[in-house]
Formats: structure tokens, C-alpha cells, sequence
């Protein structure tokens, strides 16, 4: 069966990625033929890891969601408690905060985490805070996208009002996250009405939120959910938003699987691995921008027919990530 499944996963999604560049958002009314469930059990019978079923109401958020955060001049991460009494002795008041929320089947600890947070402390003087949802994000992709995001986002809703009750000024949070991180990140920002500074969705995860129909801006990631919203958009339509919500979308290969880091991946086995290659290479162009001197630059670009024409020294650009000068549009690399 879950070969079957990802046969009809691989089917699927390379369909939806040579059609995409020329339908766009047309795709949604197709996709709104195909039920929640099924799209739910595709994306399971390719998970990396064993998948939790059972025993989602013996946890406890308190316990399972943890936060970690690091002070600028930290050399280590420290555990914020949700009775937590010491939030000077672990936050630099003083200093920015970011905030990292990963997706689905992750932790905080993978690699390409401990990549982003580390490049985070080394080239920014800033706070950072880490969202570990582990428990919670092991289990099926229905369960996870239903019960688990919420959870998150009041779990960390709840630690961005204590720091605010004292007077930390929330214009100076930056929430980055990937995938259902995006969705988390989004929906925590919809609790503090533009006072949030911005976020940072990086290939914020479209199944069961957009596809195969829209669960409404109330239950996703949209563009006012604060201040600054930039969304990197590498899957659209496969495990990605196909919609670009952000204030400033960055669209590398106009957004769509497979990203060229993936490209020799897309066929055979290692289908499956090209796609989730394409869907993290959001995380990875927002890793190396974080170094001031590598310019991830995109252009905003006209279109026609749907189709990006871009002209160079005729239409603005802006760095990806961020240092963007926050400008409004579709911006391609």
C-alpha cells in the first residue's frame, strides 16, 4: 500500500509541477476534487520517520513544546519554562528576537536547523529562540496540520505575551518557519494584531491549508499577520502554498519543484527525495542570506500571460531574507 501511495504521490506532484508554470493559481479549482484524507495519507506513506496515530491527548504542550533561547553573547541555548521567572537572565531585552519554528517529522535538532541557528547567532546580533514540537509533529500529516499547528502557535503565543507584559516591544520578533513552521508562525501572528515585526515563511506548507481547498485566512499564514511578511516559495503546489501571500514573495525557478539543487533527483526512486529537496531548499537560500555578503537577489519582474518577463535594470530587486529593503511583489531569481 505505501508503495502504491508513492507511486501515486511522484504521479501526482510532477504532474502538478509541469502544469503549475502555466495554470497557477487554476490549479486549486482541480485540486478541490480531491478530498482531505487521501491528500493526508499521500503525504504519510512518504514520511521519514514512523508516524504517531495514538496517544495525541496524553501530552501535554506545557511539556512537549519546548522553547530554547540563546542571548547574543550566549555560547548555549537555555530552556524557557512556561512558569518561566528569568526571562531577562536568558533574553538580551536590548537586542532583536528570532524566533525558528520547524515542520513536520522534524526537531529542532536536524541539521539543517542547527545550520539556520547558528549562521542566525554568528552573523546577526540578535536573540534566538527555538520552537521544538517533536512530540507533536510525529504525528500523521491530518493530525499534525488540525491539532498540532494550533497548539504550537498558542504555545508560543503564550511566551511572546509574558516577554511582552514586560514591556519587550514585539516590533522587534522575527518568526521564521518552515512548512507547517510557516502555518505556526502565521497563525501565532494573527494573536498580536500588527504588532508582530515580521515573518519569515519559508515554503510555508500548503496541504490540508490551501489544497485541496483554502481553509480560510483565519486557519493559515496571510499577509497581514505582520508587519513584514516575506514568504520563499520552492514546492508551490506540491508540499508548498501554491498562493503567494506574503508582502514580498521570492520565487526561485517561479517558485516551483524542482529547484536546481534537485534537478538530477526528479525521476525513479528518488522522486519523492527531489520534491522534499525542492521544499527545503527554502531553508537553505535563507541559511546563506543570512551572511550580509552573500546577495540572494531577486527581481520583480512584469508578466504576461502569467509568465514572468524580466528585463534587467528595468524593474527593482531586492535581497532575499533579512536584509530585503521590504518591498511589495513577486520577486524571481
Amino acid at each position: 500500500m505505501a508503495t502504491s501511495s508513492s507511486t501515486m504521490l511522484t504521479v501526482v506532484v510532477t504532474v502538478l509541477s509541469c502544469l503549475s508554470p502555466a495554470v497557477n493559481g487554476q490549479l486549486l479549482d482541480f485540486l478541490g476534487f480531491i478530498a482531505e484524507a487521501p491528500v493526508a495519507a499521500l503525504l504519510d506513506a512518504n514520511s521519514p520517520i514512523p508516524l504517531r496515530t495514538t496517544g495525541f491527548e496524553t501530552l501535554v504542550p506545557e511539556r512537549s513544546i519546548r522553547i530554547h533561547c540563546a542571548k547574543p553573547s550566549s555560547s548555549f541555548f537555555e530552556e524557557i519554562l512556561p512558569n518561566e521567572t528569568e526571562f531577562t537572565r536568558k533574553i538580551n531585552f536590548s537586542k532583536p528576537l528570532a524566533v525558528v519554528t520547524h515542520g513536520w517529522t522534524e526537531s529542532s535538532n536536524t541539521t539543517l536547523f542547527q545550520n539556520l541557528t547558528s549562521r542566525y547567532r554568528r552573523f546577526v546580533d540578535t536573540n534566538v529562540c527555538t520552537v521544538d514540537w517533536a512530540p507533536y509533529a510525529e504525528f500523521n500529516y491530518q493530525t499534525a496540520a488540525r491539532r498540532s499547528v494550533p497548539l504550537v502557535a498558542q504555545r508560543l503565543s503564550n511566551f511572546l505575551q509574558a516577554i511582552s507584559v514586560l514591556y519587550y516591544d514585539l516590533s522587534r520578533v522575527s518568526l521564521v518557519g518552515f512548512s507547517m513552521g510557516g502555518q505556526i508562525s502565521g497563525l501565532t501572528g494573527k494573536n498580536f494584531p500588527g504588532r508582530i515585526g515580521a515573518i519569515y515563511a519559508l515554503d510555508p506548507a500548503g496541504p490540508l491549508f490551501t489544497l485541496p481547498f483554502d481553509v480560510g485566512t483565519s486557519r493559515r499564514l496571510t499577509g497581514s499577520d505582520a508587519q513584514y511578511v516575506q514568504q520563499i516559495a520552492t514546492s508551490r503546489y506540491a508540499i508548498g502554498m501554491g498562493q503567494l501571500v506574503g508582502v514580498e514573495n521570492f520565487l526561485p525557478n517561479r517558485g516551483y519543484h524542482p529547484q536546481t539543487p534537485c534537478s538530477s533527483l526528479v525521476t525513479g526512486s528518488t522522486a519523492i527525495q527531489a520534491i522534499i529537496c525542492s521544499h527545503r531548499y527554502a531553508v537553505v537560500l535563507f541559511t546563506a542570506a543570512l551572511d550580509p555578503a552573500n546577495v540572494v537577489l531577486g527581481q520583480r519582474c512584469s508578466t504576461l500571460f502569467g509568465i514572468p518577463i524580466c528585463l534587467p535594470g528595468l524593474n527593482p530587486t531586492d535581497r532575499l531574507g533579512i536584509y530585503a529593503n521590504r518591498l511589495s511583489g513577486n520577486f524571481y531569481l
